[in-house]
């Protein structure tokens, strides 16, 4: 029976210059909700996914409007654009944060008590620009908060 899951994605030392946002949907109508421009703190995202039974049993499948890819490959995108202080964000790419590593063990874990599971990734470059593509996530990937 599918059930919601909330997820928290939590960027770490973001490069200033840069605004980042969540998608929602895909292709043609996907759209990029409400950004945040980072400074010197690390920001964060949350979501709320679909949970349901995918083709292995210890692992689940994910829905919804953010979720994007194949099952067993699913994951959703935050949009990276470079700010200016007289227009909106020049949107140049996307971080790719994927969810293959939540089991059934840790998905029911954070559905329980209202709790979620969170992750977080390396947000800057070596030379200051932002991370694109997929992204590897720290400490043990998604853990339950």
């Amino acid at each position: 029976m599918p059930s919601d899951l909330v997820l928290k994605i939590v960027l770490v030392g973001p490069p200033t210059g840069y605004a980042f946002c969540l998608q929602h949907g895909r292709g043609a109508k996907a759209e990029r909700l409400d950004y945040i421009e980072a400074e010197d703190d690390d920001i964060a995202f949350e979501l709320t996914v679909t949970l349901r039974q995918g083709k292995q049993p210890d692992m689940p499948d994910f829905g919804g409007p953010f979720v994007q890819g194949p099952p067993g490959g699913r994951f959703f995108y935050l949009c990276v654009g470079q700010c200016s202080m007289i227009a909106e964000p020049h949107w140049a790419g996307r971080v790719k944060v994927p969810l293959n590593s939540v089991t059934w063990p840790l998905a029911r874990r954070a559905t329980s008590g209202g709790r979620w599971l969170e992750a977080r990734y390396t947000a800057s470059r070596p030379d200051g620009r932002p991370v694109l593509a997929s992204v590897k996530l720290l400490d043990d990937g998604w853990t339950v908060a």
